[in-house]
């Protein structure tokens, strides 16, 4: 992964709604991503993996405060 980048990984996204919903989160709180895949590709419930500008390393908490507790889903930053 290039310097300056962080791996979001969000597991138990049941649905493409879910895809969807995680998104949004990114986008209210003005994150910068690339939607890397899911693994599996093509049932549920999938793992999903995004690049996250390092810039928002201050807000890592923030994201997975709103991905974990209020909608459920596991989510992690990975090194």
């Amino acid at each position: 992964m290039p310097a300056g980048e962080m791996t979001l990984r969000v597991a138990n996204v049941r649905d493409e709604k879910e895809l969807e919903l995680i998104r949004d989160v990114l986008d209210e709180l003005g994150a910068e991503y690339e939607y890397l895949g899911s693994e599996p590709e093509d049932s549920f419930p999938q793992t999903a993996y995004f690049e996250l500008s390092a810039e928002l390393a201050d807000d890592a908490e923030d994201i997975l405060a709103r991905l974990s507790t209020e909608h459920g889903f596991d989510a992690e930053i990975l090194d």
